[in-house]
């Protein structure tokens, strides 16, 4: 009989801790305001957010690898476009090494969506389930059509290869 106090109070406890870490932890449904402070690649940025930075991944899509010149180009454009800036962040998941992978809103307008619309991204397949991603699809086959940011390559359009495939 002893026993079954000390599991009722292990379990309040429990409770309580797990209650108390979802009062420090973003919301993903209602999101979070931050100030971008970095850029580490095209889809990829350090966020302040309470005194803590935060590695956002932007959800749904992807930029190519920095070390590319079209990576290059989406690093630089994804700069201009929000560093220093604050951002809203809807988190939908957390990836293995434990970033957060987001929407990013700027000035209300869905960054995500303005990379790929811009041609500095394409639609992440593998990852992108939400009802957006259809749309997405269509925005990333536009930029290709009339050669905008990395679709300006013209040996990589020809090819339609993803840039940073080689």
């Amino acid at each position: 009989m002893a026993r079954c106090p000390a599991r009722a109070l292990a379990f309040v406890a429990t409770g309580v801790f797990f209650y108390a870490l979802l009062l420090f932890v973003p919301s993903p449904a209602h999101g979070w305001n931050g100030r971008v402070l970095r850029i580490l690649t095209g889809d990829t940025l350090v966020v302040s957010w309470k005194n803590q930075t935060r590695t956002i991944t932007l959800y749904g899509i992807n930029c190519p690898d920095p070390q590319t010149m079209p990576g290059k180009k989406a690093k630089k454009f994804t700069t201009a476009s929000i560093a220093g800036r604050n951002i809203k962040i809807n988190p939908v998941m957390t990836d293995a090494q434990g970033r957060i992978i987001a929407l990013v809103f700027r000035n209300g307008q869905n960054f995500n969506e303005f990379l790929l619309r811009s041609g500095y991204a394409i639609v992440n397949r593998e990852q992108c389930h939400t009802t957006d991603c259809r749309e997405w699809l269509r925005f990333e086959h536009n930029a290709y059509k009339h050669h905008r940011g990395i679709w300006a390559d013209r040996e990589h359009r020809l090819s339609r290869r993803k840039p940073w495939k080689d």
